[in-house]
């Protein structure tokens, strides 16, 4: 069983190479955005660190774990931003490691404070498969006969981010040059959303993320945040094929609530539960992730340029 339960997973990993998969889906992507897009580093008028931890399909033996984190801060007198980001991605025998540095441009576009940025991505995918974990009913199975070894696939990215107090929108394609060794491929992705005062307590934040490869269906991820004075935040998420307004059973489906908090002026921290419309129900399995963000701010408070949820 347990040798069956391993040739399923390498089934996955194969599926997950085969449709252009590769990049991690976060639902916690709203506090992300440097995960994809360079331009946005910077964009604050303060130095963020952030950390995510996923993992997806809990309980399942190979199952999807995910860690990022990453750093960027504005240099004001020169009108550009700086980062670095480090994404792990494990599924099954395969590991990814993905480093990153960032690099953008801000113009002002207006006296209400919004701005155009640029940005690249410069970095590489340390790429290996652990053998030792590929179990077969058929010894020697050539299938599944891969060279257990390291390699490391340099890259390049760009992107544009608007943005002002109250609403933003971004495009990237955060790796443009394609290795046909290991099945990348192009990812395109579009993001936008922005603030709503429903009244001097709540605030509402509605985002929307796009993500399309060739050879695989565009996805959506929609989510809408409930903010409780600035502070407290609670709300639901839902992922699907473009072609279907809610999840109808695909493997891309899925489902998830998100809470968090302000903990105090220079950390937050939240946490999502979400879980697959797929009718396959091996796969059909709750999904955690945590992030933790620490804002290192300025001494005049009065001076930032950009709301802590963005």
């Amino acid at each position: 069983m347990k040798k069956n339960i391993k040739t399923l997973i390498i089934f996955l990993f194969l599926t997950h190479v085969l449709l252009s998969q590769q990049d991690p889906a976060f639902n916690y992507y709203m506090f992300n955005h440097q995960s994809v897009n360079p331009a946005y580093v910077g964009s604050k008028n303060y130095t963020t660190i952030t950390s995510v931890y996923r993992s997806q399909w809990s309980g399942f033996e190979g199952s999807p774990i995910t860690q990022t984190a990453s750093f960027n801060k504005p240099i004001r007198s020169k009108n550009i931003g700086v980062g670095l980001g480090v994404l792990n991605d494990k599924i099954g025998p395969l590991t990814t490691t993905d480093i990153s540095i960032d690099l953008s441009y801000h113009l002002r576009l207006n006296r209400d404070d919004s701005y155009l940025s640029v940005g690249l991505k410069f970095g590489g995918l340390d790429f290996g498969i652990n053998n030792d974990m590929i179990q077969t009913n058929q010894p020697f199975d050539q299938t599944f006969l891969i060279q257990d070894d390291k390699s490391f696939f340099p890259n390049i990215g760009f992107g544009f981010y608007y943005y002002s107090q109250k609403i933003y929108l971004g495009f990237a394609v955060p790796r443009v040059i394609e290795h046909a060794e290991i099945g990348n491929q192009k990812h395109y992705f579009f993001i936008g959303g922005g603030l709503i005062n429903l009244s001097d307590l709540w605030i509402l934040r509605p985002s929307l993320f796009l993500k399309y490869a060739r050879g695989s269906s565009t996805v959506y991820d929609f989510s809408s945040l409930l903010i409780f004075k600035e502070n407290f935040w609670i709300g639901g998420q839902t992922r699907s094929s473009i072609f279907s307004v809610l999840p109808d059973g695909g493997l891309e489906g899925s489902y998830a609530f998100l809470t968090g908090i302000n903990i105090n002026k220079n950390i937050s921290i939240g946490y999502s539960y979400g879980f697959s419309s797929s009718k396959n129900k091996a796969l059909n399995l709750g999904t955690h992730e945590i992030i933790l963000r620490l804002d290192i701010l300025p001494k005049v408070i009065g001076l930032l340029r950009s709301p802590r949820f963005f």
